[in-house]
């Protein structure tokens, strides 16, 4: 055995590798360099085709690493927007709650009944949120990256039956009947009890949600006729129905119907998205019929399976019902009497304020806020409503929450300014969109106040109070106006080109004894009514007495500048009983005619 070192540069200290082998075992490696053209030109296809494939197989790498970080990223733009829905609905319930827990602190004149009507409401907002926090929890554990399947063998009519029976008490609270029908006693089929019980759950609770007292919803479990191997299960109502342009959207889990800016609640979208989800899970489908204004049907079709590789635990009803089925409680009953008022007496001095908030709970909250010593509460629930008492009495004030059914608070604002008979009316919008373009949206549509929930009480007090302030201010200075003919140029206000209007043709007819409330009603293409409260908002006087105050300003500025006797100017302005102008007259501005003639003019 010899010895034999290597010297090889920069590897050692010492720049030396020791090795002990046979010296015949060393053979010095040789590099033969040859020109390109000794190389086969099969030799260079190989070389070709091997570096396009590396090329190849790098971009497709790169591109499936891109379409990975993009579905990564639209996955989650959809858990943010999930919990980003959720998150917004807290707002409302949460805006009551706290609201009311307060009032029960601060007032100690409270009647037993009032605080229990608070106390009651209070209790449905938490269940609410109970709810909105399982449903959390629903989508965290079907976007977990391990699901727990627990997947059981049994009875699913016994099962569908017995969801039935948790429901029907909570349906008979609203007076709503729930009938179960099947045609089998008995079908084996492997199913997750806890997947199908949150199916039922949701389906049934929007079914009793949208249906009317008297009503009847109808659970049916039944074979497909044309494939045996499939199960149907059908909730039927009669309730309010969901809208054409709602229904393709209907299993979205956040979708906001277009130029109009109101959404699905977000209570019934998650609901039926993870309906959906958990149905397909399960290896089924869900689909929805519906008619607006006379029901929906929702139909859930599953396949009738049992798994030959696998046996699953039997299910047995006392055993294994879904601890999800305890949560059907019945509804805690609402009493909103108090929310209902009468039509607003004309001579009633309090400011009368019109509340539209389709959330009983919520309006009853807002209406605690004004004492019914100080205010006359209005209430609508949904802006629809809100109009037809609109065209009926001209309230003060409006609050309105910014999402309805029917007609959102924004349509209602945006029709209230174009009308002339209302555009003079102060508008608060109440929302718990809060986001910059949401505010910008309401402030656009016309509103005078933008409040985002949750709120605090005095501010919305303060608002109504700075807002109901601000219009008496500009009643009066309508008042100083009209009294000084000056035809409301100075106000810079939606009412003046109203009041000028009014006020020029009143001069038109200066002269005509005969013209009344009723022929400049008619020349305003409007009821005497609602001239009246239009008038009324605007300057505090009627129709007639604003027509008189005109006429009575134009008689205080002949005699002022004109050397006429007073029946002549009692003619000039369309009266022709002297006695019956100088009595008015005094009535009005203090002094006879004949004495105002005689008083020194600044």
């Amino acid at each position: 055995m010899d010895l034999f070192f290597f010297h090889l540069s920069g590897i050692l200290p010492d720049n030396s590798l020791l090795f002990q082998v046979p010296a015949a075992a060393i053979t010095l490696p040789t590099l033969s360099i040859f020109p390109f053209e000794t190389y086969s030109e099969r030799t260079g296809l190989y070389i070709g085709a091997l570096l396009l494939l590396v090329i190849t197989m790098i971009l497709l790498r790169f591109f499936e690493r891109i379409k990975s970080n993009r579905m990564l990223q639209q996955t989650e733009q959809r858990h943010n927007d999930i919990f980003k829905k959720i998150t917004h609905e807290f707002r409302a319930p949460l805006t009551i709650i706290l609201g009311l827990s307060k009032q029960l602190q601060e007032q100690k004149d409270f009647s037993n009944n009032n605080s229990l009507t608070y106390l009651n409401a209070i209790e449905r907002q938490g269940r609410y949120l109970s709810e909105m926090v399982n449903q959390l929890l629903d989508v965290a554990n079907l976007y977990a990256a391990e699901k727990t399947e627990e997947w059981k063998t049994g009875n699913i009519v016994a099962f569908v039956e017995m969801v039935s029976e948790t429901f029907r008490l909570y349906a008979g609270q609203k007076e709503i009947d729930l009938y179960f029908f099947s045609d089998e006693k008995e079908i084996q089929t492997d199913f997750v009890p806890d997947y199908l019980n949150k199916i039922l759950h949701n389906l049934l609770s929007n079914a009793v949600k949208y249906s009317d007292e008297g009503s009847r919803i109808y659970l049916i479990l039944e074979r497909n006729k044309k494939d045996r191997k499939k199960v149907i299960i059908k909730v039927v109502d009669h309730g309010k129905g969901i809208s054409k342009e709602m229904l393709p959207h209907i299993f979205k889990l956040h979708y906001t119907r277009p130029n109009v800016g109101t959404e699905t609640p977000a209570g019934e979208g998650i609901g039926l998205a993870i309906a959906k989800q958990l149905t397909e899970i399960s290896g089924g489908t869900i689909r929805v019929e519906s008619e607006e204004g006379k029901g929906t049907t929702f139909t859930v079709e599953m396949p009738v399976r049992r798994n030959e590789k696998q046996l699953f635990p039997h299910w047995k009803p006392e055993k294994d019902t879904p601890a999800t089925m305890a949560i059907v409680k019945p509804p805690v009953k609402t009493e909103h009497k108090e929310l209902i008022t009468p039509e607003a007496n004309e001579n009633d001095p309090r400011p009368t304020i019109l509340l539209v908030e389709d959330n009983k709970d919520t309006a009853l909250y807002i209406r605690s806020m004004f004492h019914q010593e100080q205010y006359n509460i209005i209430y609508a629930s949904n802006g629809e409503k809100a109009w037809n008492i609109l065209n009926k009495q001209l309230p003060d004030i409006v609050i309105t929450d910014a999402v309805m059914p029917k007609k959102s608070g924004i349509e209602l604002c945006k029709e209230m300014k174009a009308s002339p008979l209302l555009n003079h009316i102060p508008v608060i919008i109440i929302s718990a969109k809060n986001r910059e373009s949401d505010l910008i949206e309401g402030l656009k549509s016309g509103a005078d106040s933008y409040i985002r929930k949750p709120f605090h009480l005095e501010e919305l007090q303060v608002r109504v109070e700075n807002l109901l302030e601000n219009r008496q201010l500009l009643r009066e200075k309508y008042r100083r106006t009209v009294l000084k003919e000056e035809k409301a140029a100075s106000c810079d206000n939606i009412n003046s080109d109203f009041l000028i209007h009014v006020t020029d043709i009143i001069h038109r007819e200066m002269k005509n004894p005969d013209f009344t409330s009723v022929k400049l009603a008619q020349e305003l293409a409007i009821s005497v009514s609602q001239l009246n409260r239009k008038l009324n908002a605007a300057t505090g006087y009627s129709s007639s007495v604003y027509i008189l105050q005109v006429k009575l300003n134009h008689a205080r500025k002949l005699l002022s500048t004109q050397n006429k006797t007073i029946g002549e100017v009692a003619t000039e302005c369309g009266i022709y009983d002297v006695n019956y102008f100088s009595r008015v007259f005094k009535r009005h501005i203090g002094v006879t005619p004949s004495q105002f003639k005689r008083l020194p003019q600044n």
